[in-house]
């Protein structure tokens, strides 16, 4: 259990927690949305992230940390010069001085008198191995403090030699393991940071899919964006009439600066001239004020301002328009029907979409209810039904 610490083993548990997260998601979706669910993608975002932060954590802070433990190896060696040694005084069997001595060392059962040089410097390694470093340390100590007679130090030919004072080093140890576990962890350490890299990046498009999936649902849409509509539409359609529920989400002006900020334009349409006045003249796609869109007000009498040109002003998605007057509503209805009957037959299409919203106390036109929704539905256009 000592390949991770406690930091490392909770990054398992949370990038394991994510896939669980999405499985909720698949079961839960459809019917009544709550906020939970809702928010379900961007809880797995944040675990994921969480995951990545703490793998790396443990990477850098314990795995990477981790000593070899060579005491195994070590042993190993001092066995092989014990074994050596024996071995050497075996075969100088014959050199053993066979008398003992009561001032005899224990080391002095050979016999160094009749040795040559070379067995005398082997016999002083040997001995000097075995001493303990405390008494090599007092014989160095003893050597240094010692003072020189020679003539050299007399007449200052010699620089003065300073001892060096011997402290135990005191390194703090880590995880200690041996050769094969300490490469167990470090495999488990890359697949560890691997695998939650590749959740973070599944995660992350896993939010993205669950947004375009959301944008043209009414209920479950959060967070207007500029996106492009040919993604949006890719991942959820957008149907040609929507109807405010009962109880709606936003107000009138809120719905419409939602449209404004998704990168979208639309035209109100009501028979309520001072609903039409609320509307201000632009209305921003980012923010409160910035990057503003201009909401063109059409009067009755405006005949400068003709049918054609809300159409294409509308279709290249250049303002958004609001006409109050009944008179006018229906002959532009009228003309939008030619219009989008000609670009369907070209098999045109909008390059972002456009919102028909209106807002009157008569329904919508029948013709619209049933050859209009066939052509906003080819062309990129939907009908917003306000009832509030």
């Amino acid at each position: 259990m000592n390949y991770f610490s406690i930091i490392g083993y909770v990054s398992v548990l949370l990038w394991l927690l994510v896939p669980v997260l999405w499985f909720l998601y698949f079961k839960k979706r459809g019917g009544t949305v709550t906020r939970l669910q809702r928010w379900r993608c961007l809880v797995a975002l944040g675990v994921a992230l969480g995951a990545a932060i703490l793998a790396k954590v443990n990477s850098v802070t314990y795995v990477n940390q981790i000593q070899l433990d060579q005491s195994a190896e070590i042993k190993a060696v001092q066995e092989k010069q014990d074994a050596a040694r024996k071995l050497a005084e075996k075969s100088r069997g014959g050199e053993v001085a066979q008398v003992r001595f009561a001032e005899d060392g224990s080391g002095d059962y050979l016999d160094e008198g009749g040795m040559d040089s070379a067995d005398l410097k082997y016999m002083e390694k040997v001995r000097s191995s075995d001493e303990p470093a405390w008494k090599k340390a007092k014989k160095t100590r003893a050597t240094e403090d010692k003072p020189d007679d020679s003539l050299e130090a007399q007449v200052g030919g010699q620089e003065e030699k300073k001892g060096v004072e011997l402290q135990p080093e005191t390194q703090e140890k880590g995880v200690m393991m041996v050769s094969s576990k300490k490469v167990i962890a470090d495999r488990l350490d890359t697949a560890n940071l691997k695998l939650t890299r590749l959740v973070l990046m599944l995660a992350l498009l896993f939010v993205i899919y669950d947004y375009l999936w959301r944008a043209n649902r009414y209920g479950e849409a959060f967070l207007p964006l500029p996106v492009p509509s040919p993604w949006v539409t890719a991942f959820s359609p957008l149907a040609p009439l929507v109807e405010q529920p009962a109880p709606s989400r936003r107000t009138l002006l809120e719905e419409l600066a939602w449209l404004t900020k998704r990168g979208e334009v639309f035209i109100y349409l009501t028979d309520d001239p001072f609903a039409a006045e609320k509307l201000p003249t632009q209305l921003p796609r980012l923010g409160k004020r910035v990057w503003p869109r201009e909401v063109i007000h059409v009067k009755a009498g405006d005949s400068l301002i003709s049918d054609a040109f809300i159409f294409e002003a509308l279709w290249y998605g250049r303002a958004s328009f609001a006409v109050d007057a009944s008179e006018r509503v229906e002959q532009l209805l009228e003309k939008f029907l030619v219009l989008l009957a000609d670009r369907k037959a070209c098999r045109a299409k909008v390059a972002q979409s456009v919102h028909i919203v209106w807002h009157s106390k008569t329904p919508l036109p029948e013709r619209w209810q049933s050859e209009g929704l066939r052509l906003l539905q080819a062309t990129g256009f939907s009908v917003f039904v306000c009832k509030g």
